[in-house]
C-alpha cells in the first residue's frame, strides 16, 4: 500500500495509542511524521561509546519485571507501541535483542539493541567496531517514568550483551534532548565517550547526513 494511504489509514489509531502512553509530546510524532516530516526534517546527534565492562545492576521499580523477549513475545509490544513503531522495529527484527519492562504481564517500556546499523542510517566514514552494539531506542510509558524504569532496562539489556561478547555500546543522543542525556549518562554506569557529531538535514527529494569526528578521533 502506498504510504501516504498507510499514514491516513492508521493515524487513528495510533493518535490514539500515542496520548495515552505519550501524551502531547506522542500526540504531535504521530502527526508531524505524516505530514511536515514527510517535507522536511533537520537534527543534529552526538554519537557516544559506552563502555560495557562498566555497567552497573540498577534494579527495576517494584513491581515491574525487566527480561528480554522472544521472537514468540513481540506482538506483546502493542501494548505500548504505535502501529508506526511497530513496522520500523520490523525492520531488521531478526538482528534485534529487545528487552521489555512489565508491569502485570503488559509491557510499559522497552529498549532495543543490534549488532549492526540501523538500515536507515549512516556513519561513514565510521563502521561499527565487530565488538560493539548499537543501541536502537528506548520508551517508556509515561505513567512509569521518573521511576527508574529506563535506567533498569540499560543496565539489564547492557549487561547481557556484554555477557554475550559485546565490549562496547555505541547510542545517539539528540542535542536537543537534555532529559535523554541525563538518562544516557544515568545511574547504571558506565564510561563513555564522544565519538562524533552527527547532522541530519531532509528534503522532499534529498537527504543530506554530515558527520564531524570528536577532537580525540
Amino acid at each position: 500500500m502506498n504510504k501516504y494511504l498507510v499514514d491516513v489509514a492508521t493515524f487513528p489509531g495510533d493518535a490514539r495509542h500515542a496520548w495515552r502512553t505519550d501524551g502531547a509530546r506522542g500526540l504531535w510524532t504521530e502527526l508531524a511524521e505524516r505530514t511536515i516530516f514527510r517535507v522536511a526534517r533537520s537534527a543534529l546527534y552526538n554519537l557516544y561509546e559506552r563502555d560495557l565492562a562498566t555497567i552497573r545492576h540498577v534494579a527495576p521499580p517494584d513491581g515491574v519485571e525487566i527480561r528480554m523477549l522472544g521472537a514468540h513475545e513481540h506482538a506483546l509490544l502493542g501494548a505500548i507501541m504505535t502501529r508506526r513503531r511497530l513496522a520500523q522495529l520490523a525492520r531488521d527484527l531478526a538482528s534485534r535483542t529487545i528487552f521489555a519492562a512489565l508491569r502485570d504481564g503488559v509491557v510499559v517500556g522497552y529498549s532495543w539493541w543490534t549488532p549492526y546499523f540501523d538500515s536507515a542510517l549512516s556513519f561513514a566514514p565510521l563502521e561499527l567496531p565487530r565488538d560493539a552494539t548499537f543501541h536502537g531506542y528506548v520508551h517508556v510509558e509515561r505513567a512509569e517514568r521518573k521511576r527508574g524504569t529506563a535506567s533498569a532496562l540499560f543496565s539489564a539489556g547492557e549487561r547481557h550483551l556484554h555477557a554475550q561478547g559485546a565490549r562496547v555500546c555505541w547510542f545517539l543522543i539528540k542535542s536537543t534532548n537534555v532529559a535523554g542525556a541525563r538518562t544516557a549518562r544515568g545511574r547504571w554506569g558506565g564510561r563513555s565517550r564522544h565519538i562524533a557529531e552527527v547532522s541530519y538535514r531532509k528534503t522532499l527529494f534529498r537527504t543530506k547526513r554530515r558527520l564531524t569526528l570528536a577532537p580525540s578521533q
